[in-house]
């Protein structure tokens, strides 16, 4: 974390150093902060489809996995879930920009730091069909499950933008870049699951089936790198990638108002205020 912090302080430092000497080229910095809010929400049954599908082998396993433990002469005969999902999130950004042909211009070059919140919550009902493989009686596993995946990242973005008529008072942008996280949102990211419910058959009194579990991702991290038949890299940092379609309004030279929509590891709102020198 230290290395990351010294990094960023040696580049803006290098950078405000050569300030005057690109002023005085032509060209300008703006400096800007933003607050966006995040969500998955509006893909709606896409999402729901992608989280379905992303769970519903690791719900099974686990809930199959609790039930023979005290009976494991069950085996799954059918498996059914429904997920429903609920995501929100929220991003503080600062950083800065160069305009090499100065207020004029339409193309700039920038960089900043942010600190990221995604939370993606979806819940299931879970049903299983299992059958006893000695005495071939029929069970029954009706219950419900929820997880949480909550993602704490501070990110370095570097981002490429284009002012669409640069010289109108209001005028659209856009915006492509993309960047990496520090090491420690391994450590602060965690997913977690719970399930509860109810098993009963023939020769099985009704009982209770419940389990729990949390890990950071980068627990899951190092589980996957343990694993012989993993051959996918797994970096130590997770990726970013932001492409924006915005308006900004100019209140007087140097002073600007900007709102922007569009993709940012998953979907982004925000606004935010620049200031050009």
């Amino acid at each position: 974390m230290r290395a990351n912090r010294l990094a960023l302080v040696l580049t803006v430092t290098v950078l405000l150093a050569g300030a005057p000497a690109l002023m005085a080229q032509g060209g300008r910095f703006e400096f800007s902060g933003h607050y966006g809010r995040w969500s998955l929400n509006p893909l709606g049954g896409a999402a729901e489809k992608l989280i379905g599908d992303a769970i519903e082998t690791e719900l099974r396993d686990r809930i199959l996995e609790t039930i023979r433990e005290d009976h494991p002469d069950l085996t799954l005969t059918a498996y059914e879930q429904a997920v429903v999902f609920d995501s929100s999130g929220d991003d503080f950004r600062a950083g800065f920009r160069w305009y090499p042909k100065g207020h004029r211009g339409s193309f700039s070059l920038g960089v900043s730091v942010g600190k990221s919140t995604f939370k993606v919550m979806p819940t299931a009902a879970a049903n299983m069909a299992l059958q006893d493989t000695g005495t071939l009686e029929t069970a029954a596993f009706a219950g419900a499950a929820s997880a949480s995946a909550v993602v704490k990242a501070t990110s370095f973005l570097l981002t490429f933008r284009w002012d669409i008529a640069p010289r109108a008072v209001v005028h659209p942008y856009i915006t492509f870049g993309g960047g990496i996280s520090t090491s420690k949102a391994l450590d602060d990211s965690i997913v977690a699951y719970s399930y509860s419910g109810q098993l009963s058959g023939a020769s099985i009194p009704a009982e209770t089936v419940e389990g729990s579990e949390a890990k950071t991702l980068r627990e899951l991290r190092d589980e996957a790198l343990a694993d012989p038949d993993n051959d996918f890299p797994i970096p130590n940092f997770l990726p970013f990638l932001q492409l924006n379609l915005g308006l900004k309004a100019r209140l007087t030279k140097s002073v600007h108002l900007c709102v922007d929509a569009g993709i940012f590891n998953g979907l982004m709102a925000s606004a935010g205020i620049a200031l050009r020198i």
